[in-house]
């Protein structure tokens, strides 16, 4: 998690300024405390130092404190003494207190470990407690207690005995200066070979809490003074730092890049003394330090102050000053304009035009300028001064008026014609023409309006506002001397707007909203540069590169492209706010009362890397992944990671955001102060894990495998395929021996089936030829009995005849007997009851089909379908060849058949 950072800006700092000369700016930095649940350590802070990773190191009295810009992290050491000193170098931090002595190996890793030395010390010194380390040009370090000085060269410990007790040592100018109590400051140079410095024994009991160098001469820091070496005499450095040390009780020192000196004081908090400017600054507890008694003192590589407390850590943002103006260190009025100019610098206020020079340090007033100054433009022929009056052209301390026309409120150079300005006025515009010749001036007709910005368009197209409601867009002529065309814009919007260029876009704004003005048109902006904008927002240009401004009523964000590098608490001069660049670093913020120089420092992006490294195992034995060449390949088992990264910019809040390539969800996150991000059960494979600062355009990447589970290796795998391979195998001969088993049944029940068949069919065919012949011998028994009965009856009748008289026979009745049992029923039930079993029902069917049949019809069909001639027919039914033929005409007839077609055929076929 980013800490909580409580962040102050100091408008005016407390304490009366000490000059060597007349009164200067004061600074304001701002500071972050580093304090309560975010904060993992113990009230007091000793020791400070800063790795090449950018992390930052505390002495605490819990263990070493490591904060890597996202969060902080506590590092031990054995038996947990109060940690003194800390000093980096390279990829390891050295550390000390009672007892106990070494480094953290790799201390900007995931968890680094601790290299105890004290192993090497002698037994009558491992009760010795180390206070200080310094660093040694040739990489050797010196852990210092107040009685000896321990000299590693990262194999062997060498023990060195000084000339007394010391205090801090420190290297000067590649020499190792040691300070010893009651005899003065020796230089070391190998074994116990001290030299004493000629002047020093004059520091008599006094001592020193630090030692620099500042143009040459040796500066000496005491509890109570500081003082100077020079050609062997020590003599006090400066009476007015020396005062407040008298009071305040030095305790560290040490010397700024940009050439200050910083005093840390045991009650009053830090002093910045600036030889150079004469300047003397305070910052205190009444100006927002979180306590006075400052125990240790380390710029950092991006020019911060961190300050370790008796109560708190503070870091100084150094970084962007803040000089406030106002009362009398501020020229008289309202300030509306400023300009450097040859070795002066001039402010224009609504009371006049006043200089400034570094010599004189007073603000005074060009003659002759009293009044509304509007504009200040720098220009070969000197500075032209748009005034309430007319316009000046100021030489040094001299004005000279050349236009009389009032209200020079915005000068415009004609592209194409050096010496030309076009000038907005009270009443309208006008050219003026300033050369070796002198100035001229032309009234430009057609426009009278009081015009109180102007921007170029386009060629000889330019864009103005009213100097209180509305706004024009108008072209001139070729030598700009003629009004060409002139179309107004809507006035309800552009009430006391204002117009800010940034480059080619113009921006026309107001209390209402911001507008950008192209290709004629006004259209209103919901952002700006990716920032949203609000009513009563201002974007003002810094014409510094990427910098710009965001005006909000009563403070300022300061920006880079999107990002919001910090928010000032100033309220500027309304409702026309204004800052105007300064120099590279330095912008002028217009003040209602006075004005403020803020300096922002450009951006330090080549030592702020940002860090990315991973953790997975388990909790009792995590395991740090880290960027390499090679991909790290990781078990299965260890698929659950967490990424932590970290960019150590300390003066500003920082977002990141991330993605895993490879992964299904692998898209970028949105952006975030959040320093970490997990992932768990991550599926086999390879992936890159990125991460993105919104700061410095930084990123980095750890790749990674993750192996496939056991299971489903390549020998497992190889394995699962001979194992298919087999059961494939098994399985194919389990089929083909299932197949035979089932042919086989197959085989014989089709055999049973045949045998069943067989002797159904011989059971049918038995039966069948039983029931024929039995009824073939009902048959035959009953026509044998019916014609034994007709054989008895004619032989009665013949007896009987004989018995008559007469002898006579009754023929008649015998054709009669013979008759009735030629044409009896019955013979033909029989004939059709097995002509329908040979033929399937064929007589049923045709009845079916043709219900007019009669019986005759029937009989003569059934023997037509027996393929029986005509000849054979007749005397099956007792008719003639004729009648035969006559009843097959009949038949025909009912059957509906053509005379093309073939009786016998159809019943055949029927």
């Amino acid at each position: 998690m980013v800490p909580r950072q409580f962040l102050l800006w100091l408008h005016v700092l407390w304490c009366a300024p000490y000059f060597l000369g007349a009164q200067g700016p004061l600074p304001t930095p701002r500071i972050h405390h580093f304090a309560g649940e975010n904060f993992v350590g113990g009230v007091q802070n000793w020791d400070v130092t800063q790795d090449e990773a950018g992390f930052v190191y505390v002495a605490n009295a819990v263990g070493v404190l490591r904060y890597d810009g996202g969060g902080w992290q506590t590092l031990p050491l054995p038996n947990k003494p109060t940690v003194r000193a800390v000093a980096a170098s390279g990829t390891k931090v050295y550390a000390g207190g009672f007892g106990e002595l070494g480094y953290f190996a790799e201390a900007a890793g995931l968890s680094p470990q601790w290299r105890s030395l004290s192993g090497q010390l002698m037994p009558e010194d491992k009760d010795e407690e180390i206070w200080h380390i310094e660093v040694l040009p040739d990489g050797r370090v010196v852990f210092q207690s107040f009685g000896r000085l321990f000299i590693y060269d990262g194999e062997n410990m060498e023990t060195v005995l000084p000339p007394g007790v010391m205090m801090f040592a420190t290297v000067v100018n590649g020499e190792l200066l040691v300070p010893v109590t009651g005899s003065g400051v020796y230089r070391w140079e190998g074994g116990d070979h001290f030299v004493l410095l000629p002047g020093t024994e004059g520091l008599g009991e006094g001592e020193v809490i630090g030692l620099t160098e500042i143009d040459g001469v040796l500066l000496i820091g005491t509890a109570d003074a500081v003082y100077q070496l020079d050609g062997g005499q020590l003599l006090p450095w400066w009476e007015a730092v020396n005062e407040l040390l008298a009071e305040t009780q030095a305790n560290r020192l040490c010397r700024l890049r940009d050439g200050r000196l910083a005093i840390g004081t045991i009650n009053g908090g830090v002093f910045f003394v600036d030889p150079q400017e004469g300047l003397i600054t305070r910052l205190n507890e009444r100006s927002g330090l979180a306590n006075n008694t400052v125990l240790a003192m380390r710029e950092s590589r991006f020019g911060n102050l961190w300050l370790g407390l008796d109560r708190g850590l503070d870091m100084v943002d150094r970084s962007r000053a803040v000089r406030y103006h106002q009362g009398e260190d501020r020229p008289p009025g309202t300030v509306y304009a400023a300009a450097n100019f040859g070795e002066l610098t001039y402010f224009g206020t609504n009371q006049g035009l006043y200089w400034w020079s570094p010599r004189q340090k007073q603000y005074r007033l060009v003659p002759g300028t009293a009044g509304q100054v509007w504009e200040l433009r720098p220009l070969e022929e000197g500075l032209l001064c748009g005034h309430n009056e007319g316009t000046f052209l100021v030489q040094d301390s001299t004005a000279r008026l050349i236009s009389d026309r009032s209200g020079g409120w915005c000068t415009l150079p004609v592209a194409d014609k050096p010496g030309q300005l076009l000038q907005a006025t009270y009443t309208g515009l006008q050219l003026l023409e300033i050369g070796e010749a002198g100035v001229s001036t032309l009234s430009i007709d057609g426009f009278s309006q009081p015009i109180r910005y102007l921007a170029q368009t386009g060629r000889r197209e330019y864009l103005a506002l009213h100097g209180s409601r509305g706004g024009f867009h108008f072209s001139l002529s070729e030598d700009c001397r003629t009004l060409v065309s002139l179309d107004t814009l809507p006035a309800a919007k552009l009430v006391k707007a204002s117009l800010t260029t940034f480059g080619d876009t113009l921006l026309v704004q107001n209390a209402e909203g911001v507008w950008q003005f192209s290709e004629g048109e006004l259209r209103e902006l919901e952002s700006f540069r990716g920032v949203p904008l609000k009513p009563g927002n201002y974007c003002l240009n810094g014409r510094s590169e990427g910098t710009w401004f965001l005006y909000q009523t009563d403070r300022i964000g300061v920006y880079r492209g999107s990002n919001k590098i910090i928010e000032l608490p100033i309220r500027l001069r309304f409702p026309f706010p204004e800052i105007i660049p300064w120099n590279e670093e330095e912008f002028l913020f217009l003040l209602t009362d006075g004005y403020a120089q803020v300096s922002i420092a450009p951006e330090i992006n080549d030592n702020a890397p940002l860090r990315v490294s991973g953790r997975y195992g388990t909790p009792k034995a995590r395991r740090e992944l880290r960027v390499t060449e090679e991909p790290a390949v990781l078990d299965y088992v260890n698929n659950d990671l967490v990424f932590r990264y970290s960019l150590p910019v300390y003066d500003r809040p920082v977002n990141y955001r991330t993605r895993l390539v490879g992964y299904s969800t692998g898209q970028w996150s949105s952006w975030s102060p959040v320093g970490t991000r997990s992932f768990t059960s991550l599926p086999a494979g390879k992936y890159c894990f990125e991460v993105e600062a919104n700061w410095f355009e930084r990123s980095a990447r750890v790749c990674f495998e993750i192996l496939p589970p056991w299971y489903l290796s390549v020998w497992a795998y190889a394995i699962y395929t001979t194992l298919f391979l087999v059961l494939l195998i098994l399985l194919y001969r389990w089929h083909l021996a299932r197949l035979r088993r089932q042919a086989r049944r197959m085989e014989v029940q089709r055999q049973r089936e045949v045998q069943r068949e067989r002797i159904q069919a011989r059971n049918r065919e038995l039966r069948a030829d039983v029931r024929r012949k039995s009824e073939e011998l009902a048959n035959t028994t009953l026509t044998l009995a019916k014609k034994n009965e007709m054989l008895i009856v004619l032989k009665e009748e013949i007896a009987k005849a004989r018995k008559r008289p007469e002898g006579t026979i009754d023929y008649r009745k015998m054709e009669h007997l013979i008759e009735r049992n030629l044409n009896h029923e019955e013979d033909w039930a029989i004939f059709e009851s097995h002509f329908n079993e040979v033929h399937e029902a064929f007589l049923a069917r045709l009845r079916k089909a043709y219900p007019k049949l009669t019986t005759g019809d029937l009989r003569l069909a059934a023997y037509l379908k027996m393929d029986l001639s005509s000849k054979e027919i007749a005397p099956l039914l007792h008719i003639s060849l004729r009648g035969v033929e006559n009843k097959r005409y009949r038949l025909r007839k009912k059957l509906a058949l053509d005379a093309t077609d073939d009786l016998n055929r159809f019943l055949l076929d029927f």
